[in-house]
Parts: C-alpha cells; sequence; structure tokens
C-alpha cells in the first residue's frame, strides 16, 4: 500500500513540474587569416561571475536595477563555466599553446562576468553582456557588448548572447594579443 502511495505521489508530482527548456553557450569563432600565432603558452583561469550571474538561471529585466529569472528557460551550466572552452579556442588562433596550468603557462587570462541578461524595453529586446579581463594581474579591462534579439523570447536571447560571447572572446583574444607584444617589447 505504501509503495503505491509513494507512486501516486511521484507520478502526480511529475506531471505538475514544467519542462525546462537548456540552452548552452557554444559560439563558434570564425576562422581568420593564418597570422604567425605568438610564440607564447598562455593559461584561462577559470571564469568567475558576479552575483546574480553565477547560476544556470537565465537572467532578464524590464527595468534598471532590477535581475529577473526565466522560470522554463536555463543554461545548461553557469555562463561563467561555459565561457572557459570558447575563450580556449579564441586564443588558440593567437597563441602557440594553451596551457592547462598556470605554471607551465606565460601569461595567465582571469576573466570575470560583470553582467549576462537580456533586457526588454517596449517591443524589443537585447543581450547585454560585460565581462572583466586581466592579464598576470595587470591593468583590468572592461568588454561592453549590446546584441540585439532576433526574438522577444529566451530563445532570442540565446541566440543573441551566443554571438555577443563570439564577439567577447575575439575581442579578449586581441586584447591578449596585444598585452603580449607590449610585454615582449618590454622585454617581461
Amino acid at each position: 500500500m505504501i509503495f503505491r502511495i509513494l507512486l501516486l505521489s511521484l507520478l502526480l508530482s511529475s506531471c505538475a513540474a514544467p519542462h525546462v527548456e537548456l540552452y548552452s553557450l557554444d559560439a563558434s569563432i570564425p576562422k581568420t587569416a593564418s597570422a604567425p600565432l605568438l610564440p607564447i603558452a598562455i593559461h584561462v583561469g577559470r571564469p568567475k561571475a558576479d552575483p546574480g550571474y553565477e547560476t544556470p538561471e537565465m537572467a532578464y529585466t524590464t527595468k534598471p536595477h532590477e535581475i529577473r529569472y526565466f522560470l522554463r528557460n536555463r543554461w545548461v551550466a553557469s555562463p561563467s563555466r561555459m565561457l572557459k572552452p570558447i575563450l580556449e579556442e579564441a586564443l588558440s588562433k593567437k597563441f602557440s599553446r594553451i596551457a592547462q596550468t598556470p605554471s607551465s603557462a606565460d601569461l595567465e587570462l582571469d576573466t570575470e562576468i560583470v553582467m549576462l541578461r537580456q533586457e526588454f524595453s517596449g517591443h524589443s529586446s537585447r543581450i547585454h553582456l560585460v565581462v572583466r579581463a586581466q592579464v598576470d594581474q595587470g591593468r583590468a579591462r572592461q568588454f561592453d557588448i549590446v546584441e540585439p534579439c532576433p526574438g522577444n523570447d529566451p530563445y532570442g536571447g540565446v541566440i543573441a548572447a551566443n554571438r555577443a560571447i563570439a564577439m567577447l572572446s575575439e575581442q579578449i583574444a586581441q586584447y591578449c594579443a596585444e598585452d603580449a607584444h607590449l610585454r615582449r617589447g618590454r622585454g617581461s
């Protein structure tokens, strides 16, 4: 009898659970003209995120100073966790080696997602992505990307977020390459 009650309650609770759509950040980095790779090994530290964005929940806002989350739409992992392989792919087009540990690298890249949210205003929405990057604890640079969403729904935000992440990763790779050139010029 207890088994039947447990089975019935399990079935009823599974029927009441809303279906959740899962999405990933998997921006493909476009192939660029084959420039010589910098003979430097770079390590990408585990990206961090500000409070409110270190979660697989997809954030959105309809007014300033607000963070809400979609109920039936989530990232497969926190965006900061999905960012690392995307950055490594972009950096592999500039540097000869992506080091797996800081001790085997010439440079260390640290990043932090300050904001990743879909902003709704009127009849349109956009993804707003802000990431802080720093090479070898030098001066940090902040990247701020706004990308219009092709649809005014969570999936439109996913498409725009992947475009924004692709732009961001290229910009960060260029920033790291410029920093490496400056260091080589100074002999550090």
